[in-house]
């Protein structure tokens, strides 16, 4: 379209309420109008939509048929504006994060939904990251497993609920767990936090109590106390 221009530096970082701008001009029963349309830098697929009174929204590409300079917009019109608007926003703020860190998709949307954002932008954010490789909730697990085990070795009824704190559900927790971490790793992981419990000379009762809140099973740390206690006799 060769009346779109490219959108002003200072303008990409422009904050707003989105929402009370919309509920604000609807209100006032302003004819807002599109004044012009602004390319958002090269390989964008989004543009800055400029209305008649001075404010601004992000939409993507391609913009409908009839959206040109000089529309008039009814409600729909700065419903739909609204929307995309946030959309792309959301989008940008989730990319930009995940590309600092790991977080999964429960977290995200808990994330997205806090800073305003609706469910239905939320899911179409969290649909967009995960397509585009940035969210996965199955790579997400296996590196907390792996760390966690490493720093804070736990039973795997622990590790499920600590995925599930983290916005993993229990579904993906549970299978995740139990495929990743087998048994033999559990009784190590319980092995590694017995020696370290009994240099705090701590006694049975005490260190079964410790294990358990760490989720091992009961009848594992028995057993293991009691080869322990017997291989010390």
């Amino acid at each position: 379209m060769d009346f779109l221009q490219e959108t002003p530096e200072w303008s990409k970082e422009r904050s707003m309420d989105r929402k009370e701008l919309v509920e604000s001009s609807s209100s006032q029963n302003v004819n807002l109008s599109i004044a012009s349309f602004q390319k958002r830098g090269a390989g964008e697929e989004t543009v800055t939509v400029s209305l008649s009174d001075g404010s601004s929204f992000f939409m993507p590409l391609p913009l409908r048929d009839s959206w040109v300079p000089g529309k008039f917009l009814d409600e729909d019109d700065m419903e739909y504006l609204y929307t995309e608007d946030s959309y792309i926003r959301g989008r940008e703020w989730a990319a930009s994060r995940l590309a600092l860190r790991e977080d999964s998709s429960g977290r995200m949307m808990q994330k997205l939904q806090q800073r305003g954002y609706s469910s239905g932008v939320s899911r179409r954010i969290l649909d967009d990251m995960k397509t585009l490789g940035f969210l996965d909730d199955h790579r997400f697990t296996e590196l907390w497993l792996r760390e966690r085990l490493r720093t804070h070795p736990e039973g795997r009824n622990a590790l499920v609920a600590g995925l599930q704190k983290r916005g993993i559900s229990g579904e993906i927790a549970r299978s995740q767990v139990f495929t990743l971490v087998s048994a033999e790793d559990e009784l190590q992981a319980l092995d590694q936090c017995l020696k370290k419990f009994r240099r705090q000379k701590l006694n049975d009762e005490k260190l079964l109590q410790r294990l358990m809140r760490r989720g091992f099973p009961y009848s594992s740390i028995i057993r293991k106390l009691d080869r322990d206690n017997y291989g010390s006799t």
